[in-house]
């Protein structure tokens, strides 16, 4: 497909890729709130779906590195094709998750008309199901909603950064449909100081924003949390961002 930017991307769902889009390119959400991108940055993309942040980080031109997570085949396959198409520099992509323990068959909710939705905890899914069935015809979200479970590799974070020897994360992107915490779980104490900022969507359930942000602040980082402007008000989407003070 053709985005608005004239940009030319392979796609799983249409819809939600013009949405992606908008977050990335339009709003920019990943470098608000004092996020900044320099020349040479070491970027991990956790959750980099079909790859539209790691497209906007290579059109930026400064050279970074960026290391894309994508735990699920199909939509793996679609990141690499698109990063290919683009020879997109320096991005290095890896077909397993983040979280809180290495694991070779963690059971995900695959959505293949709504990649983006893709989980562990699929029944989260439902108050944004109720919220669409409100807005939508009801084949249209039973459309989107067709799922299947597939299995994939989950790494800790901390044994990412030792097999590479990772010496700085300069932005670390998280977009995980439930698993935040979980990731950030999966970084060691001492290897803390090797991140330098962090941004974070979140569905704030049973108080994740703010048990997100006490962890965060704990590791010297000063926090924004924000709307995400893009979602119903009845979803209580937030993005956390972290600059290490």
């Amino acid at each position: 497909m053709i985005l608005p930017n004239n940009l030319e991307c392979y796609y799983l769902g249409k819809e939600e890729t013009e949405y992606i889009f908008s977050e990335v390119f339009t709003e920019q959400q990943y470098i608000k709130n004092g996020i900044t991108i320099n020349e040479g940055d070491c970027i991990f993309d956790i959750g980099a779906n079909i790859g539209i942040f790691s497209l906007f980080l290579s059109m930026l031109n400064k050279q970074v590195k960026i290391y894309a997570f994508e735990p699920i085949k199909e939509i793996f396959d679609v990141l690499q094709a698109n990063a290919s198409m683009h020879s997109i520099p320096n991005i290095f992509q890896f077909n397993y998750g983040l979280s809180s323990e290495n694991k070779s068959d963690k059971l995900f909710t695959f959505y293949p008309n709504m990649a983006g939705n893709s989980t562990t905890k699929p029944l989260e899914k439902l108050e944004q199901r109720e919220v669409m069935n409100a807005v939508l015809n009801k084949d249209i979200v039973d459309y989107l909603f067709q799922n299947e479970e597939v299995k994939s590799e989950v790494k800790t974070l901390s044994s990412v950064i030792n097999e590479f020897n990772i010496i700085s994360i300069d932005l670390l992107k998280i977009d995980v449909e439930g698993e935040e915490y979980e990731v950030l779980q999966g970084i060691s104490h001492n290897q803390w100081s090797k991140i330098k900022q962090v941004v974070v969507e979140v569905d704030d359930r049973e108080g994740r924003v703010d048990t997100i942000q006490k962890l965060l602040t704990t590791y010297g980082f000063d926090i924004t949390i924000e709307k995400n402007n893009l979602v119903p008000d009845t979803l209580d989407n937030f993005n956390v961002y972290a600059v290490r003070r």
